[in-house]
């Protein structure tokens, strides 16, 4: 059953003592006292005689506000991206043209270097935005980004696809860049979306299914460092996969060491 929330804000006196009646039949009768009712007819007739002593904090029947989830702006994710990545390296970020892009997919940027081509970047935003549906009080909300390996899979999986599109033979290296909105997902869950988790029989526990896990690897060996950026913290951290073939190439691009490889 569900429950009005009624609060008395005036008083009785010098009313029909009827009105001091229905309060006390409310559980009120003194300026300040909160109630749950049951909502039912009968204490929606009660509350309504005496509307103009109380005041309704929580009425479940009252119309919901739509649920507006975030709005992240994909160029604040470049320049973030930008500015903790590429600007300090002299790399510039060049985007693809319109005529580029019409003829299939494509990686978001190519990278340049004193005028240079040196490789290629695809940027990618999880985000905890994604609401299927509002949940009744106590329920759970279903978001889409769950499980969370499975949709960094997704991601692994397309980058790879968008790099082979205009670096087919692999000859310069391939770069994917994450910024994540999502204080849930974090860079472990990148790690143990590539390469699952050591279990303590020295076996690995993986996340994903067999095909999904395989596919998943194949299409990481072709990216050759996975750059994690936290946009709430503005903080910047890599993983490097081992047997990706411009992997030195790649951390020296951004100046970084092969201090977390997978």
């Amino acid at each position: 059953m569900r429950f009005i929330e009624v609060q008395q804000v005036r008083s009785p006196i010098r009313r029909h003592h009827s009105q001091r009646a229905t309060l006390i039949g409310l559980g009120l009768n003194r300026i300040g006292r909160v109630r749950w009712v049951p909502d039912t007819p009968a204490s929606r007739g009660m509350i309504d005689k005496v509307s103009h002593l109380v005041q309704i904090n929580h009425d479940p029947a009252a119309p919901k506000p739509p649920v507006v989830p975030p709005v992240y702006d994909e160029a604040a994710d470049a320049a973030l991206m930008r500015k903790l990545a590429f600007d300090a390296n002299s790399i510039v970020l060049e985007p693809y043209s319109d005529a580029d892009l019409k003829k299939g997919e494509t990686p978001d940027f190519k990278l340049m270097k004193e005028g240079k081509l040196c490789g290629f970047c695809e940027l990618k935003s999880p985000r905890d935005d994604f609401i299927f549906e509002t949940p009744e009080p106590g329920d759970v909300a279903i978001r889409k980004n769950l499980p969370f390996h499975r949709k960094l899979g997704n991601h692994i999986r397309h980058a790879s696809q968008q790099f082979d599109a205009v670096n087919p033979d692999h000859g310069l290296p391939n770069i994917m860049v994450f910024v994540t909105h999502a204080p849930d997902i974090e860079r472990r869950d990148l790690h143990a979306t590539i390469a699952g988790l050591p279990a303590p029989d020295g076996k690995r526990i993986f996340m994903l299914s067999r095909k999904m896990q395989e596919q998943v690897l194949s299409a990481a060996r072709k990216i050759d460092l996975f750059v994690w950026i936290d946009a709430e913290k503005g903080t910047l951290q890599h993983v490097s996969v081992n047997g990706a073939p411009h992997q030195a190439a790649a951390l020296d691009l951004l100046g970084l060491k092969n201090d977390d490889a997978t």
